[in-house]
């Protein structure tokens, strides 16, 4: 049952992210004329041709069998409500809805959701880690009894020395810098307007936890079309948190302020990476 249920939820967040990267990578094309080329769309799209493939490859895995465990079910839990939400939103939007929601939650409310996120994702790391057989890197790399027990152990502990843990770490730095600038630009959001951005707040989350699923990846021993999806994502993640850093800052003109140029008319619907949605 546990396998069904992270196999098929890989299965859909990777669809969906599939979809997304698609639909950022067609509108910023097809808009680029009016409005520029958009940074974070073609960021958007980078990453997820690297995050989509990933999860799809991975529930694949988990179906046929591959390894799973308590957090990567608890990462995947936590991570489907702000998923269906923004893909949601994206899909009302295209079908001619609203596609966004102002809501008015106080900031203590927010933070105590904040703060509940924080906890379980810190009870999720301390189960990640603390595992039999996970050595410590200096143990394993710096002592010759670290270097026998990895070569002579037949477990399944934590390698931290391997390629699939150091990608999956490195992108799960990246991505929560991510939602930290998306979040900070909720905060101020609200210090000004006294509202908060549902697809905003749910983009926040996706970032959030696609970085918590990372971390709980990093512990697993994936298949190598895995490992090959997740070392495409190490530029992916850089140039998109390159690009992120410089909305957040209002250094770089991109569609969150670029006015229109020439005759075009403004697009039937805002994209995801507009500032409406940040």
């Amino acid at each position: 049952m546990i396998s069904l249920v992270i196999g098929l939820s890989n299965l859909g967040i990777g669809i969906a992210y599939a979809g997304l990267g698609l639909l950022a990578a067609w509108e910023t094309a097809s808009l680029h004329r009016y409005r520029g080329w958009s940074r974070f769309g073609l960021g958007f799209s980078l990453m997820a041709a690297s995050c989509g493939p990933h999860h799809l490859v991975h529930g694949w895995h988990v179906l046929q069998g591959g390894s799973i465990s308590w957090p990567m079910l608890a990462a995947t839990v936590i991570g489907l409500p702000a998923g269906l939400t923004f893909v949601g939103l994206r899909l009302e939007r295209m079908w001619g809805g609203q596609g966004e929601r102002v809501i008015t939650a106080s900031a203590d409310r927010v933070a105590m959701l904040a703060g509940v996120f924080a906890l379980a994702t810190g009870l999720l790391a301390a189960g990640v880690f603390v595992q039999p057989a996970a050595d410590a890197l200096w143990q394993v790399v710096c002592t010759s009894s670290g270097l026998e027990r990895r070569a002579s152990s037949g477990d399944g502990g934590v390698d931290f020395t391997s390629l699939s843990f150091v990608t999956n770490i490195f992108v799960t730095v990246t991505y929560g810098m991510v939602g930290w600038y998306l979040a900070d630009f909720q905060v101020r959001r609200y210090l000004t307007t006294s509202a908060w951005s549902l697809s905003g707040v749910s983009l926040t989350g996706v970032f959030f936890t696609c970085a918590l699923m990372h971390l709980v990846d990093a512990s697993t021993h994936g298949d190598g079309a895995m490992l090959f999806f997740d070392l495409l994502g190490i530029p992916a993640s850089i140039y998109f948190l390159w690009v992120v850093k410089l909305v957040h800052n209002d250094s770089v003109m991109d569609w969150n302020r670029r006015p229109l140029v020439g005759a075009a008319a403004s697009p039937a619907r805002p994209s995801p990476w507009s500032g409406y949605s940040l």
